[in-house]
């Protein structure tokens, strides 16, 4: 982002990150416009340009606004419990449980992370995953290898595949429906369901 952008006041900035949410989230990077960004954020095309240099710059920094907005809740939630299990099971089950209280409270951001995981450009994939790693590496970068059989890293790979798809799961069923109770109640259902197929396996 150009200095011009960190300049304005906050509450214009934050008019136009949370148009950018909105567009890209509903769009994806791909079929987003900039022009409704404008239209939502009341700004002019001219003043948007005066604030970044490219589509891809503004898509990477709300990707990076976004995801520090759910892992800062994350942190703060943990640092609030004591003795948090380095067990990486049981850290996942414990992360899932506070994330569904921001997915709940911040639709559009979940909406817009869902799209980030659906870009067709490689380099820009690349650079997502990059912001999203820094981020998920203050949450579980501390995580034990103790009594591992498997690779922490391809452990760590799956449950990453988990959290995506209980994060899609969970967008697309309260688009159906607002009863978010029973929402979370299936979302932590889901959760202690795979992660107890991790610890005892599939066979009796």
């Amino acid at each position: 982002m150009k200095p011009a952008f960190f300049n304005i006041a906050k509450i214009k900035r934050e008019t136009i990150i949370k148009a950018c949410i909105s567009e890209f989230g509903e769009y994806g990077y791909e079929k987003s416009s900039t022009d409704r960004i404008i239209k939502l954020a009341n700004i002019s095309k001219g003043g948007l340009y005066e604030y970044i240099s490219s589509k891809e710059e503004l898509f990477l920094y709300v990707t990076e606004f976004v995801f520090q907005g759910l892992y800062s809740f994350i942190r703060n939630k943990l640092e609030e419990r004591q003795n948090i299990s380095e067990d990486i099971l049981e850290r996942f089950r414990i992360v899932s449980e506070i994330a569904i209280d921001f997915y709940i409270a911040n639709p559009s951001y979940i909406k817009f992370i869902v799209t980030t995981g659906r870009l067709n450009d490689p380099s820009l994939e690349k650079k997502v995953k990059a912001i999203f790693a820094k981020q998920f590496n203050t949450v579980f970068g501390n995580v034990s290898e103790k009594n591992l059989r498997y690779d922490k890293a391809k452990i760590t790979e799956m449950l990453i595949w988990l959290l995506a798809k209980t994060r899609d799961d969970f967008l697309h069923a309260m688009e159906q429906s607002n009863n978010t109770k029973r929402l979370k109640k299936i979302y932590l259902e889901n959760w202690d369901f795979y992660l107890s197929i991790l610890k005892t396996g599939i066979y009796s």
